[in-house]
């Protein structure tokens, strides 16, 4: 397991270093869950394993065969206890119907969890057998990275309530992103909201090719449990939410319509007031036209040795029921206490979910006694661009 856990290291070393928040942008897992992956202290799942390679630009066809060797290995030393592989390859805590709720859950490394009682050895052996299959789905993905994916004659139908598929679309050449399915597969809808009914479903482990993406029903992502609206779009038109693939579209590629989709946030204000529940803090409130996610930020310097080295730290990004978007900053825990007259600028941004910034943002300064200016603080274009990605960030 220690060596395993090394060569994970040494890839995301391999990749330039970048950190494991930078990592969790990419791959759709928490920072904790990636770091937790590399640690050596348990083998991590598979799917958080195939999300940390690809992050890092590896072969996930390598890792996965990698994986199962591990998994072997362990069950081979400790045959009365349960490894971590006896955790489903995909979210555990995903529900049943291929998309989470509203309800938010503790977010945390959900998929590293320890394992529950084993199984019986045939349905093991199953699990490899299938594991083995989906391989070789993903070194063909591997070769064809931006895949568009199109139902054999065998597929599912187009009947509401139709039943999983035993294999995975085939692939054609012509998708802008890509996605890998997990948990107990992902239903498709023809449109962007969970009262549609299912046109059929697609199993855990498939990557899937998507020529777009529109908006639609907020649900919470399975994995980060932040708030997302994005509903991505296959070949055929159906359409899956964000919040239940690992994958996310290109920087620059903005939605596109389909039927049944909401607007995109379109203004943003932001108001600051002193903390009422106690001093030394402020009260964030964001109002606006079509939102439905507020990430926020705040510029400061995080070294006392350097307090004119500024940068975006987040906030806090939030998605409720009905605005206004409120968040409660508490900024005690700044290394860098502001001084009497210190002001700090605080953006409040529009995101589509995690990693999904828009254009629309407001940016005001807060001072010391908790209140803020009443102007619009204008940014340059470079600091403009800081503010939203880091505001929108995978908390």
């Amino acid at each position: 397991m220690s060596s395993f856990a090394h060569e994970l290291r040494k890839l995301r070393v391999e990749a330039g270093n970048p950190t494991y928040r930078r990592l969790a942008e990419v791959a759709g897992y928490s920072a904790s869950t990636l770091s937790a992956a590399a640690s050596g202290i348990r083998q991590p799942s598979l799917d958080v394993l195939l999300a940390y390679v690809g992050a890092c630009g590896g072969d996930t066809a390598e890792w996965r065969q990698r994986w199962l060797e591990l998994d072997e290995e362990l069950r081979s030393t400790a045959p009365l206890a349960a490894s971590p592989s006896t955790v489903a390859a995909g979210d555990p805590a995903a529900p049943a119907t291929g998309e989470p709720t509203d309800a938010g859950e503790a977010a945390g490394p959900a998929h590293d969890r320890p394992a529950s009682p084993p199984r019986p050895r045939k349905l093991r052996r199953r699990l490899v057998l299938a594991a083995v299959a989906v391989a070789g789905l993903a070194s063909t993905a591997a070769v064809l990275p931006m895949t568009q994916l199109r139902w054999g004659p065998e597929g599912a139908t187009a009947a509401a309530g139709t039943t999983t598929s035993t294999a995975c679309p085939t692939t054609a050449t012509d998708a802008a992103f890509t996605a890998v399915t997990y948990g107990s597969g992902v239903h498709v809808r023809s449109e962007p909201r969970r009262d549609q009914g299912i046109l059929y479903t697609i199993p855990p482990g498939c990557v899937l090719g998507l020529t777009g993406y529109c908006l639609g029903e907020r649900i919470n992502d399975s994995t980060s449990q932040t708030p997302d609206i994005r509903w991505f779009t296959l070949a055929d038109g159906g359409l899956i939410a964000s919040g239940v693939v690992h994958g996310n579209p290109p920087t620059g590629l903005e939605p596109s319509r389909c039927r049944g989709d909401r607007p995109g946030p379109a203004t943003i204000a932001l108001a600051i007031a002193p903390d009422g529940t106690g001093p030394g803090g402020w009260r964030l409130s964001a109002t606006g036209t079509h939102l439905e996610i507020v990430g926020f930020a705040a510029y400061y310097a995080d070294d006392p040795a350097l307090p004119t080295e500024r940068r975006w730290h987040q906030i806090g990004m939030t998605g409720l029921a009905a605005p206004p978007f409120d968040l409660t900053w508490k900024p005690d825990h700044l290394s860098v206490r502001p001084g009497t007259t210190a002001e700090i600028p605080v953006v409040a941004v529009a995101c589509l979910g995690g990693g999904a910034p828009t254009d629309v943002l407001d940016v005001r300064m807060a001072r010391p006694d908790g209140s803020s200016t009443a102007e619009v603080l204008p940014l340059p274009a470079d600091q403009r661009l800081a503010a939203r990605r880091t505001a929108c960030l995978y908390p």
